[in-house]
Formats: C-alpha cells, sequence, structure tokens
C-alpha cells in the first residue's frame, strides 16, 4: 500500500505538486483519511474539509496561492470549457472562497484518480 502515498502521489501524479502539497495541509484532512474515503472528502463545500470551511481560511488561501490557483483554472478550462457560475472578482469573499473550493475539488479528481477509486 505503500505505493498509494501521499508522497507517491505528490512526486508521480499531482500536476502541481509544491501546490498540491500546500493544499493538502490547508485542509487538514489526513492521508489515511482521504485514501479511504476520498469521495467523502471530494465536495469542498461539503463540509468535511476542516480547512476549507470558514471564509477566513478559504479567502486567506486563496489570496495567498491566486496565481497558482488562476493557473490550474486555466489548464482546467482549456481542457474542459469555460465554468459557468463562476463569481467575479467583485464580490470578493465568493470569489477566493469558490477558487479555494475549486482548487481542492480538481486536486481531489487527481487524487480519486491516483487512488484507482
Amino acid at each position: 500500500m505503500s505505493k498509494l502515498s501521499k508522497k507517491t502521489f505528490l512526486e508521480n501524479h499531482s500536476s502541481f505538486p509544491v501546490f498540491h502539497k500546500k493544499l493538502l495541509k490547508q485542509g487538514e484532512v489526513e492521508w489515511s483519511l482521504l485514501k479511504e474515503y476520498p469521495q467523502d472528502y471530494y465536495a469542498a463545500n461539503s463540509g468535511s474539509v476542516p480547512g476549507m470551511i470558514y471564509y477566513t481560511d478559504t479567502v486567506a488561501f486563496a489570496k495567498k496561492y491566486h496565481l497558482s490557483i488562476l493557473q490550474i483554472l486555466e489548464e482546467f478550462e482549456n481542457e474542459c470549457g469555460q465554468l459557468e457560475g463562476r463569481p467575479t472578482p467583485t464580490d470578493e469573499t465568493q470569489y477566493f472562497n469558490w477558487l479555494s473550493w475549486f482548487a481542492w475539488e480538481s486536486m481531489m479528481s487527481e487524487v480519486i484518480s491516483f487512488l484507482g477509486k
């Protein structure tokens, strides 16, 4: 089972390993739980991801890593098309909160693929 380690994910499967390491830390979910129940932690807006519940956390995280998240978002939209319902920067709280949630869910898609679940 060591092949499904967080280290292996970050080194061999993650498209943004440095950022994903910071995102995993922000999410505050033990890797063992992500590994066993990845679908339970996929949706950042579900309340199951401790570091992605409060605006004070999500907004601060997205502001700190704004450019990294925008890069991930741009790559996603280039591959999949424009996302609908995306908040505008004029509503700063909703915009940065949404960016944090997008980053988490994007990473969790990669985690789920890595785990084969």
